[in-house]
């Protein structure tokens, strides 16, 4: 066959599949949130769920919803069912994540008294939360970088997403209750 005749068949192969559709990746558990959720490819949905900490029937959910819509989830929201197995596309997920899915902060109140601030649920701006502290921001953060655990056990991390330092109220208020209590 000729070079000529070669190109035009290879010309006429159909695309299924674009580049980062290619096989599937497995999550790896080392990989930070933004790390996994920066990477191209398909992963299966129970082990990115499973990695950042999200319900998959919530999102399984949404994309019947979009189907019923007449929407497709896997251009919407970048997962799908194929067969017996719901998959996740990063491209598309990793954009949907970032603005419908990353935690909503909450508000430390003005009204609030540092113990009813220490006995919230939820994410919130360490700034907010130190000014109800008799620490300074300062003084966390530094903490938090000598510790690579300091999500897990101070309930404190910088956030890639927001740019800035969080706190876990329910993980932090039991930190700063053992600090108080030691002294």
């Amino acid at each position: 066959m000729s070079k000529k005749a070669q190109s035009k068949e290879e010309a006429e192969i159909p695309k299924i599949f674009d580049q980062d559709e290619m096989g599937l990746l497995p999550v790896d558990p080392n990989k930070s949130t933004d790390e996994l959720l920066n990477l191209q490819g398909v992963f299966y949905l129970k082990d990115v769920a499973r990695h950042l900490d999200i319900n998959s029937q919530d999102l399984k959910r949404k994309a019947k919803e979009l189907e019923v819509k007449g929407e497709s989830p896997w251009e919407v929201m970048g997962i799908r069912k194929t067969w017996s197995h719901w998959i996740v596309r990063m491209s598309k997920f990793s954009p949907y994540f970032r603005k419908f899915m990353l935690p909503k902060l909450a508000t430390v109140q003005d009204e609030w008294d540092t113990n009813e601030m220490l006995n919230q649920k939820g994410v919130f701006y360490l700034s907010d939360v130190c000014t109800k502290l008799p620490f300074t921001v300062h003084n966390i953060k530094y903490q938090v970088r000598r510790n690579p655990k300091s999500r897990d056990l101070y309930g404190v991390w910088k956030d890639p997403d927001y740019k800035t330092y969080l706190v876990d109220m329910e993980v932090f208020a039991n930190w700063i209750r053992r600090v108080w209590a030691s002294k």
